[in-house]
């Protein structure tokens, strides 16, 4: 059996919610969310529109991942980041020297990198990177 391709890079760069970081706001509550859903997750409105995230952010919480498709060479720090005007954002680390350099409340932002190949196409999405302090 043959796996289908992957999305072509027009199929992405068409879609807000990959490039642009448009999550979703609950227009009754005003939790923000990424991705964006139909239903507030927080208070279970339909009353949403969408939300342009920040891509500046604190780490909340890290693993560092040491099994990883063939694509992505480990050790890989993995966080979940809190955005600044708020929602939240999961992706890989990028330009980490040192896994131990990732702290819980470190500074970060995230900057549009190549995530991995499939079937020869280039796939890009959002990695996070520490910033420098000072």
């Amino acid at each position: 059996m043959t796996m289908p391709a992957p999305p072509s890079p027009v199929h992405w760069r068409l879609n807000p919610e990959v490039y642009r970081l448009i999550g979703m706001r609950c227009k009754d509550c005003g939790h923000i969310t990424y991705p964006r859903r139909k239903v507030c997750p927080k208070c279970g409105s339909f009353n949403t529109e969408n939300h342009k995230l920040s891509k500046k952010g604190t780490v909340h919480t890290y693993c560092i991942n040491y099994v990883l498709p063939p694509e992505i060479e480990p050790p890989a720090p993995i966080a979940i980041v809190d955005l600044e005007g708020g929602g939240k954002f999961q992706g890989l680390f990028t330009e980490v020297a040192k896994p131990e350099d990732v702290k819980i409340g470190a500074k970060v932002e995230l900057v549009l990198r190549k995530i991995l190949t499939s079937r020869g196409i280039a796939m890009y999405g959002y990695k996070v990177r520490l910033v420098e302090e000072g």
